[in-house]
């Protein structure tokens, strides 16, 4: 087929657009807005690292720009061509039969590295032998190559189903917009591959492996299972490592059951409250006699784990003594009762775990440096709530399922509970996530949950007075302020209303303009009298 190229263009020129969109216009542009304007502000989204100029918003601005109804990306796979980043200027959904395209059309545009342009296919002769033009119809179509160092694997479809076409200065911004974004869409549709990778490896992860009571979706967690998943059926000790409340139980939970030790007892032992000698008894066992109050012979966590695992937990607060009989178990797989003189064989994996700084510990000489390298054959880190902030949503609808007990009712989060969840710093991590929810669910007198419910560390402070110093105020601080003096407002504006209308809720609607249902709304949330 022979090359359609385009003659030069005229230099931009400003045009007035209609509001209405497409149809029966020229153009859903703005008034005033010149390509030379349109293709800066697309530049910016270009240049900008923020996640808010995905390919999707760029691609928008683009077909805003030039009257395109419809935009994506197609990709090169293989010896096909797939979409990506599909907008269209009415957001709707589209069908199977919307969503076609022309194949041969890329292809050109690709192999030749110029723009086809079509302001009607149906009737353009130069593509009358392509089956697939007919299945388009009436249908103006721009497709410009992704050019950039390394050749083209991709291009720019628009497409607007009316017979309008493109003008000469929506043909001139899309070669300038291609030639600016080759990379960038390049690198947008790698990453775009690289998650639905991911996306894939994640549900075979945890199609997989056991992975009981974890909820995340936060990178840094995926990658700590998928290491779990690789260490699990080795016998060598884990030390795992994380602040209160992240979930070290249940990591060594996790190494267990994906273990060949999984038929055989995972063994528990919270050493945080436990004194030396009975330390020693609870983990090694006793013979009956050994020490006043032994009336009979104890087993101990290491023998009942046999064949199993052992989890210690805080092991931090082991007692130097312990420590040296850990370290000769770990080395020699021998237990020796307390008051015994003879030892034991036992197989046992020893999975550790602290929220003590262990290095710090052997520094300054309150732990063994031995035991600790012996612990920390494989080292585990468990990241913190406030740094897996996308885990939240997922872990609160977690919660709430399963703590919320009344039949028939559908709980639902308030704007204003949800922000107050999303903002909290969580020192506690998942478990005071999961308290707050449990507690949320108890203190809740209906579906709907507002911050009222929520513990008073967790909702948001008063604002500070006009005139304060907010300069020491994190984002959150000021969100948490910004959202009380928001709340303040509206109940001063709601009381105020209902006052001047004696209660009256239609007529409070009818003067501020508020739909009567909203008004209801916030009147009960807020707990304001009306009628």
């Amino acid at each position: 087929m022979k090359p359609i190229v385009l003659p030069p263009l005229p230099p931009p020129v400003e045009f007035v657009y209609s509001q209405g969109g497409p149809a029966g216009s020229t153009g859903p542009r703005e008034t005033g807005m010149n390509n030379y304007a349109w293709l800066f502000e697309i530049a910016k989204g270009l240049l900008s690292e923020s996640d808010a100029n995905t390919p999707e918003v760029i691609l928008r601005r683009v077909l805003a720009a030039t009257g395109a109804e419809r935009g994506f990306i197609v990709v090169r796979e293989g010896d096909s061509y797939v979409q990506r980043f599909d907008v269209q200027f009415d957001r709707r959904s589209l069908s199977t039969e919307e969503r076609r395209f022309s194949q041969s059309l890329v292809k050109q545009a690709i192999r030749t590295g110029e723009i086809i342009y079509s302001a009607d296919l149906s009737h353009d002769q130069r593509f009358a032998e392509l089956e697939s033009i007919r299945l388009l119809g009436r249908t103006s179509v721009l497709v410009a190559p992704l050019r950039h160092a390394e050749g083209s694997e991709g291009a720019v479809y628009l497409e607007r189903r009316s017979d309008a076409g493109f003008p000469e200065d929506a043909r001139w911004l899309v070669r300038e917009f291609t030639e600016m974004a080759g990379l960038f869409l390049r690198r947008a549709i790698e990453r775009d591959a690289l998650r639905r990778r991911n996306q894939s490896l994640e549900h075979d992860l945890f199609a997989r492996y056991d992975f009981k009571g974890i909820i995340t979706q936060h990178p840094g967690m995926i990658a700590l299972l998928r290491k779990v998943a690789q260490v699990a059926s080795s016998d060598a000790a884990v030390l795992i490592h994380g602040e209160t409340g992240t979930g070290k139980e249940l990591i060594a939970q996790a190494l267990h059951v994906n273990s060949e030790r999984r038929s055989k007892p995972l063994v528990p032992l919270h050493t945080m409250a436990l004194s030396g000698q009975l330390l020693e008894s609870e983990l090694f066992g006793h013979v009956q006699g050994a020490f006043t109050g032994a009336t009979r012979e104890r087993l101990g966590r290491l023998a009942s784990a046999n064949g199993g695992t052992l989890f210690l937990d805080e092991v931090a607060d082991i007692t130097p003594e312990v420590q040296v009989k850990l370290l000769r178990f770990l080395d020699y797989g021998e237990i020796q009762r307390v008051g015994s003189d003879r030892t034991e064989k036992i197989d046992v994996r020893v999975i550790a775990a602290t929220h003590k700084d262990l290095p710090a510990l052997v520094r300054d000489g309150h732990f063994r440096q031995d035991l600790y390298h012996r612990l920390k054959m494989i080292q585990l880190e468990i990241p913190p709530l406030r740094e897996r902030t996308g885990d939240i949503p997922l872990l609160v609808a977690h919660f709430l399922g399963t703590n919320w007990k009344r039949d028939g009712e559908r709980p639902r989060w308030t704007a204003s509970a949800e922000r107050a969840l999303a903002m909290h710093a969580y020192p506690g991590n998942v478990r005071e996530l999961a308290y707050a929810v449990k507690a949320a669910c108890v203190m809740a007198t209906s579906p709907e949950l507002d911050i009222d419910v929520l513990p008073e560390d967790m909702r948001p402070t008063e604002p500070e007075a006009p005139g304060s110093d907010f300069r020491e105020f994190t984002g959150a601080e000021h969100k948490a302020a910004r959202a009380a003096a928001q709340q303040k407002v509206d109940i001063a504006f709601l009381k105020g209303l209902m006052e001047r209308h004696q209660g009256n809720a239609a007529a409070a609607a009818r003067e501020s303009g508020i739909h009567r249902g909203q008004l209801h709304k916030l009147l009960t949330k807020y707990g304001i009298k009306h009628s």
